[in-house]
């Protein structure tokens, strides 16, 4: 599965036993609403997820200003269409000089967009209800179209990101950005506390999604948050909103969740409906890097079903399209055009992965973006970074040693082997700094093959598998010389100083020429010669 899964924690999931079912089922991300969460609950959900995977990411979405209206004599306040009404009379909000750039002729929303009125007048601001509806206290509004100057974080949010850092949390989701400078907010005092967490910007007004490309720029990840972007914007546009976030935040490299009843129907049933299936089909197709349950996991019945549905429906799509990508990034263009030759050159030799080792990230995100069709293997010292890159389409987190800040060739072949992820035999192609592998500054792709290095030389033909002989019992014959005994053999490796031309009997088969051994092969021993690098390893099945 490459698309990631993000889950909200709550009553129904927050039982240990349930969160490693959702793991086992997929799950990349966790996510703590600090809406409806006490700061300790936090450090209680941090120490269950490093328990029970410690690749799993955790987030600690920040409720952030909100724009209500006050309290109404018995609780409510009945609007009638074609009505007029005063801000700081019959509707009092909890911070008007919010609004304070309203213009006549604008619309106002309350009630999570249940009831609409147009601006009448601004001084003071008269407005007229466009339908009939019931106001209840503290009701959210929404001026659709006009900067409102709430701020970005409270002091409650403050308390949560210090307890976050504190804590270890890799993620911070900040909602209602409104521009850049939100974020930029947010990230001054992450570093004055001593925290490097990414900082995830949830997209929900329609100010933040016309100031989309500098936020993006801002940020570390987006969300496409529907359910306020649904009230901002007509619905009709939230669809065609979502495609552009995704393509703006890949050309910057940043990974996007797609949020809002992705699954909504499975709060109370143990079946999606076909009309959420199609919009995560979509999601996926549209090139999302994650997925979020909400209430599907946070208070619905079956939290553990939700992610293996999520699962399900990635890894039949994922199987059907091939995911292509022509965005052209907007940052530094070396390590772009590293990531771009590591994805060509990966897809054409159908490499089993991409194996990018890497200090900040950087390359291994650009990568993701392309959207190779091997899998990217993300080599880090950093548990931190491993969790945070794990959110991206793509990625597996390949942890290293702590000491690992040079690699040699046979080094890191031994920390593949060690990680499972491949067998002897298999192809990749890793990303670096040059020479030796050194982390930072990736200026560097080659092709490598996984297993016991035995010896190399000059290739002619394909890939090739078999028995090492001299002349014995074996498919693969290893000759001194140029002469080549009678046999039906697969494969030749000519130690000898000859050439390709002055070999007679072999056909065209594979062969590698002028080969330098690192150790003596053994009659009998299984060998695999890359037919491109004329690279001979020890083959383990």
């Amino acid at each position: 599965m490459k698309t990631k899964i993000v889950a909200t924690v709550g009553p129904a999931s927050e039982d240990p036993s349930i969160l490693k079912q959702m793991v086992k089922n997929g799950l990349s991300l966790i996510r703590i609403n600090s809406a409806h969460a006490e700061i300790s609950y936090v450090a209680k959900i941090v120490k269950e997820m490093r328990d029970i995977n410690p690749d799993v990411g955790v987030m600690v979405d920040l409720k952030g200003p909100e724009l209500r209206t006050g309290t109404f004599p018995g609780g409510s306040l009945r609007i009638s269409k074609g009505n007029k009404y005063t801000i700081g009379k019959e509707i009092t909000l909890n911070n008007e000089k919010a609004i304070g750039n309203i213009q006549t002729g604008d619309k106002v929303l309350m009630s999570d967009g249940e009831v609409e009125f147009t601006v009448d007048s601004t001084s003071p601001i008269v407005l007229i209800a466009e339908n009939d509806g019931v106001l209840r206290d503290r009701s959210r509004v929404n001026v659709p179209g006009r900067y409102v100057e709430i701020g970005s974080i409270t002091e409650r949010d403050k308390s949560f990101v210090i307890e976050g850092i504190k804590q270890g949390v890799d993620f911070f989701a900040l909602s209602f950005v409104q521009n850049a400078e939100n974020v930029n907010s947010l990230r001054d005092f992450i570093i004055e506390n001593g925290g490097n967490q990414y900082i995830i910007a949830k997209i929900e007004t329609k100010s933040g999604l016309d100031n989309i490309e500098s936020i993006v720029q801002a940020s570390d990840g987006i969300m496409v948050a529907r359910g306020d972007l649904g009230v901002e914007l007509p619905l009709k546009e939230v669809v065609m909103a979502q495609k552009k976030i995704i393509k703006i935040s890949h050309e910057d490299g940043d990974f996007t969740i797609v949020a809002t009843q992705v699954l909504e129907s499975m709060v109370n049933n143990a079946f999606p409906t076909r009309a959420e299936i199609s919009d995560i089909t979509n999601a996926i197709i549209d090139n999302a890097d994650a997925l979020m349950l909400s209430e599907e996991s946070a208070i619905g019945k079956y939290p553990a079903l939700a992610v293996q549905t999520l699962r399900d429906v990635s890894d039949y799509v994922e199987n059907l399209v091939d995911f292509q990508s022509s965005y052209t990034f907007k940052g530094n263009k070396i390590a772009y055009s590293v990531a771009k030759a590591a994805k060509v050159l990966s897809d054409d030799i159908n490499s089993n992965g991409i194996v990018a080792l890497t200090h900040t990230g950087s390359t291994v995100k650009m990568i993701s973006s392309l959207r190779p069709k091997a899998l990217v293997y993300a080599g880090t010292v950093d548990d931190s970074l491993s969790r945070k890159l794990n959110i991206y389409f793509g990625v597996v987190p390949l942890h290293l040693k702590r000491d690992s800040e040079s690699l040699s060739f046979a080094d890191l072949t031994e920390y593949i082997l060690k990680s499972a992820f491949f067998k002897s035999g298999d192809k990749i192609v890793v990303t670096s700094g040059d020479p030796y592998f050194t982390f930072g500054g990736t200026n560097d792709v080659r092709v490598m093959a996984i297993g016991e290095f035995l010896g190399r030389g000059y290739p002619q033909g394909k890939d090739a598998f078999g028995t090492a002989t001299y002349g014995k019992n074996g498919n693969i014959l290893i000759s001194n010389s140029k002469d080549v005994p009678d046999g039906n053999f697969d494969a030749y490796i000519f130690t000898a100083d000859v050439k390709p031309s002055e070999v007679k009997k072999i056909n065209g088969k594979t062969a590698v020429f002028k080969t330098r051994l690192a150790r003596t092969i053994n009659e009998g021993e299984r060998i695999y010669i890359d037919g491109n690098t004329g690279i001979i390893l020890k083959y383990e099945k």
